[in-house]
């Protein structure tokens, strides 16, 4: 039963990694040096990475590694093969992917590594699974916004494993749909990055004083466990790579201590009942347990993220992005430079207790305590003259020192050991030989011949007492059975070095039986260009998302493509008003593309499912796709047109490229973080290239619509403005229930059109979005008859600078 729940705990170093597995750990996820999705953790070196793939081996525990970037083409061609390859051959478990070109890579040069697809990949439904493990991979993590139901329903109808975010910190944009470090900061989260902006302060108009509307808080789902058990999900997913050695630790132990206990309830169930009924029933999580975890981190407190709520304002940590600490004194009295306060807990030395913000500060002032103080007796805290003060207030307690010395002294500072069994044999005359044996593994070594004992033979209980002192090493005797002859002698020097021996030789044993000997297939360097099976017509397109975007575009001749986003179709799935358009545009002798959902979760898939006839019989030229969902569910329905997908697709590489193709996807959209350089090397003949838009920074279920006002279950759109005054528009789509929040500025690149045509794109394209009719044909002026757009109100993007 143990074997149905994995806990897996985040190690941004090898103090971490130790913590972790000490701490009950069954799994670790850490990055090396390259290509990791936290690319500011104290990632592993070569040689820490091989050392930890062993550690974890020995512990019969697993280690995967983060690969969970976007990969550029020069990087695949040089590093990718040699970077994997001694983490390889020495037994790494798995490699966590978001790069679909990296996906293919390794299915072709290491075909024995297990891949799970990241949650980078924006992984929300059945039909995405479905096809990415059609394609090899062996787990799936789950985009953090399903329900319990969505994540059941895959866990159902797919044989992947299914690993689920249960604790810490959560985006606020569907994992690999964000573009908002990289835009604003220059820090791409699609490479391990990003710099957090949506843990800053943003003020919508009616609002009074901004807020961290972007914030969430970190999830805590302990309550959880057992329906999560009965929804399929193996591996309980810890967030938190950045954070402290006590902090990965105490996570992993407390997972791991519910996760047993309700599978102990589970097994101890009486025959004529329900095992999962009777283990729900008898679960119970104690408050200590939480308010452990309370302390070590939170947002404002906790919440069990999307698993049974769709959105809100509860779910958002508004007035403080970072640890809110827990309460611990209740302010009485002032007198002078001193507060008299009541312990709401019991205080350590050296606990921190974080002090109002004074006026004109940017942050807060700290207390640290220096005596002990229990809980309900006074403490006297010393305070600076403008500190304000208010009778009754709680402050709270942002360091508990002795928890935190505590956890480092039981995971940190402490060892596990794993328990073998022994056989000693010694007789007069033979060589000595100890076998010994952990798990799978067993070994025997032998020594110097025994001698007959001259005077003082050896006793049984001397030999097995030496035999147990097995120091600092991986192990300790959980049985030893010493078989000796009469009057035998052996030197204790030859018995400790026997036991070197046999120890060392049982840790290679076992690390050894996780190498990987088998033949691995070299990259050939990729002089040829990928070939096309349709031709490619150049020209210029349009995307839009209102109607009154597109009359405007009717009248543009030069643009022989528009696509057209499902939004600006209400109730696709109900009403027919498309066709009115398709004849439109049909008769002014232009293509015309249905824009999929950005996001297509199960409730989205029902509905285009019943009325699929319908949508994809009406004569649309091709459909643009913005994820694996849409592709798959096209295909199982028996989509024959043409399909065309989108920039967040992230077809990043030449890999990719060659993924899509095989597929059958002809034409694709370039990202918009490659340079004109890098896009060079992508080589876009059969792409297009955004030249111009308003691009979108985040797609999330968050609503701010929701979070600030309350649902009026109608599609519209409001502003947020940061500490700059700059105003994102966001827009919640209510058809399908997500926000998108764009650019405060377009990318424009209308003044460098001869660097776009050097980089042969098979289209170019111009993204309308929140636009009004005045702006978008001021924007084909701008690209067609060669008028200027006022300096400053626009990005050129990545076009020259891209992204590390």
């Amino acid at each position: 039963m143990k074997d149905r729940v994995e806990i897996l705990a985040p190690a941004g170093s090898m103090e971490c990694l130790k913590a972790a597995i000490t701490a009950g750990a069954d799994a670790v996820y850490t990055g090396g040096a390259l290509f990791g999705a936290r690319a500011y953790a104290h990632n592993l070196t070569e040689e820490e990475l091989l050392e930890a793939i062993d550690y974890v081996h020995l512990h019969g525990r697993r280690l995967y590694l983060t690969v969970n970037t976007l990969i550029k083409d020069r990087e695949m061609e040089k590093q990718m093969y040699d970077y994997l390859l001694p983490y390889y051959r020495q037994g790494l478990d798995a490699v966590i992917v978001q790069d679909i070109g990296l996906f293919r890579f390794i299915r072709k040069h290491f075909p024995d590594l297990p891949i799970h697809a990241s949650t980078q990949m924006t992984l929300t439904g059945v039909d995405g699974a479905k096809f990415l493990e059609k394609e090899g991979a062996q787990r799936i993590v789950t985009s953090r916004e399903l329900s319990m139901a969505e994540v059941k329903k895959i866990a159902d109808e797919t044989e992947l494993e299914i690993e689920s975010f249960v604790h810490g910190a959560l985006c606020y944009c569907y994992s690999g749909q964000c573009l908002f470090s990289s835009f604003i900061g220059g820090r791409s989260g699609n490479r391990g990055q990003c710099a957090q902006p949506c843990r800053l302060l943003y003020r919508t108009p009616e609002a009074k004083r901004p807020q961290y509307l972007l914030s969430l808080k970190d999830i805590c789902t302990l309550e959880l466990i057992p329906e999560m058990i009965e929804s399929g999900i193996y591996s309980f997913k810890i967030e938190g790579r950045m954070k402290k050695p006590e902090y990965a630790a105490a996570v992993a132990f407390q997972y791991r201590k519910y996760a047993d206990l309700y599978l102990k309830y589970y097994e101890e169930c009486p025959a004529e009942e329900d095992p999962a009924a009777y283990a729900m029933k008898k679960y119970r999580v104690r408050e200590e347990d939480r308010q452990m975890l309370l302390d070590l981190y939170n947002r404002g407190g906790f919440h069990t993220g999307y698993y049974h709520t769709q959105n809100g304002r509860e779910m958002i940590s508004l007035n403080r992005p970072n640890h809110a600490g827990v309460p611990a004194v209740k302010v009485l009295a002032k007198k002078g430079r001193n507060v008299t306060a009541k312990a709401l807990t019991d205080l350590y030395p050296q606990d921190i207790i974080e002090l109002p913000m004074r006026k004109g500060r940017e942050k807060a002032d700290n207390y640290t305590c220096k005596d002990a103080v229990r809980k309900g007796m006074n403490v006297q805290i010393p305070v600076f003259a403008d500190t304000p003060f208010k009778r009754d207030e709680i402050w709270m307690r942002t360091r508990n020192s002795a928890l935190i010395e505590r956890l480092h002294e039981e995971f940190v500072n402490g060892k596990i050991k794993e328990r073998i069994c022994g056989t000693f044999r010694l007789y007069p005359q033979e060589a000595a030989t100890l076998t010994v044996k952990c798990r799978d593994a067993e070994i025997t070594v032998t020594g110097e011949k025994a001698q007959e004992a001259l005077s003082q033979p050896m006793s049984r209980e001397r030999i097995e007492k030496q035999l147990r002192k097995t120091g600092n090493t991986e192990f300790e005797f959980s049985f030893l059975k010493a078989e000796i002859g009469e009057k035998v002698f052996l030197p204790m020097q030859s018995l400790n070095e026997l036991r070197r021996e046999a120890l060392e030789t049982l840790e290679k044993v076992i690390c050894e039986n996780y190498r990987r000997s088998g033949e691995v297939k070299e990259p050939e360097e990729n002089k040829t260009e990928l070939s096309m099976e349709e031709e490619v017509i150049s020209g210029w397109t349009a995307s839009v998302r209102t109607a009154e975007q597109l009359e405007v575009i009717l009248e543009e001749e030069a643009i022989g493509r528009i696509y057209v986003d499902c939004t600006m179709f209400p109730r696709i799935w109900e009403k027919d008003s498309y066709v009115e358009w398709i004849t439109k545009v049909h008769a002014a002798g232009k293509e015309i593309y249905l824009v999929m959902p950005y996001i297509f979760r199960e409730r989205t898939r029902k509905q285009y499912e019943a009325a699929y006839n319908r949508i994809f019989g009406a004569g649309w030229d091709g459909i643009l796709i913005a994820n694996y969902e849409s592709f798959a569910f096209l295909k199982e329905y028996g989509y024959t047109g043409r399909i065309m997908t989108d920039y967040n697709l992230y077809e990043f590489n030449q890999e990719s490229r060659k993924f899509w193709k095989e597929k059958g996807v002809f034409e694709f959209t370039a990202p918009v973080e490659l340079t004109e350089r890098e896009l060079q090397d992508l080589r876009v003949k059969d792409g297009e290239v955004i030249v111009y838009g308003y691009l979108p920074m985040m797609i999330s279920a968050g609503c701010i619509q929701k979070t600030t006002r309350g649902c009026l279950k109608k599609s519209g759109q409001t502003t947020i403005t940061d500490r700059y005054r700059n105003p994102f528009v966001v827009k919640n789509e209510c058809d399908y229930c997500y926000n998108i929040l764009y650019n405060y500025v377009p990318l424009y690149l209308g003044d460098r059109m001869e660097e776009v045509y050097q980089i042969g794109p098979g289209r170019i394209r111009l993204m309308f979005t929140t636009e009004r009719q005045q702006e978008v044909r001021q924007i084909l002026s701008a690209y067609f008859e060669g008028k200027e757009l006022p300096e400053g109100t626009y990005t050129r993007g990545h076009w020259k600078r891209g992204i590390k």
